[in-house]
């Protein structure tokens, strides 16, 4: 029976639009590409909105993301000489990690993705931050309610919803925050330098 991927694809056709979101009348967003359309609680005769979504890219020093906001796919591509592996070109091992797509930073090496639940989903050269898990027995690199990333050439520093911070990455470029944990409180905004320095704004400026 056919899936609401094919729904999609032949949507995509039709409108000649890449990023699609299709809606029911009922409000409900048809995003599990592998659910067939009778198990989407679709009937003959009803009626779908194909919403338009803007494409949005992210780049790291070989490689290039393709996403848009809300979307459950990353389309990436690097060099054909090898380097994606390194370089954050290859996805395939965590595309079935992303749902609802939010945001997508970049490292010189490794890209991070923002997902609507608050986790983050990493890939590339873990050293640049390729995974942000490396550290996960240490509770401030872990990212976990995030609304908002930031990065460098080889590190990301991640704000939580309770204002703290988590980062990681390679260490010369600000991936361990361990000396400066107890100041990073009620943050509000992070900001980056290309080689390696963060620098957080609090709630008391």
């Amino acid at each position: 029976s056919s899936k609401v991927g094919d729904l999609k694809s032949l949507a995509q056709k039709s409108f000649g639009k890449g990023f699609l979101k299709l809606v029911t009348t009922q409000g409900k967003v048809l995003s599990d590409p592998d659910k067939s359309l009778q198990a989407a609680g679709l009937q003959d005769e009803d009626h779908l909105t194909a919403i338009v979504q803007e494409g949005k890219l992210a780049a790291t020093s070989q490689a290039f993301a393709l996403w848009c906001c809300g979307g459950d796919r990353i389309v990436t591509w690097s060099r054909s000489d090898g380097s994606s592996d390194f370089s954050g070109g290859d996805s395939s091992q965590i595309q079935a990690r992303l749902k609802a797509v939010q945001e997508v930073k970049a490292t010189d090496r490794a890209f991070a993705a923002i997902l609507a639940d608050g986790s983050v989903v990493a890939w590339g050269d873990i050293d640049p931050g390729g995974d942000p898990y490396d550290f996960a027995d240490e509770d401030y690199f872990t990212p976990r309610d995030v609304q908002q990333v930031q990065a460098n050439d080889g590190a990301f520093a991640a704000i939580r919803t309770d204002g703290s911070v988590a980062t990681w990455g390679s260490n010369l470029f600000g991936g361990r925050s361990l000396e400066v944990q107890d100041q990073l409180r009620n943050v509000l905004h992070i900001q980056a330098t290309s080689r390696g320095a963060f620098a957080a704004i609090k709630e008391d400026g």
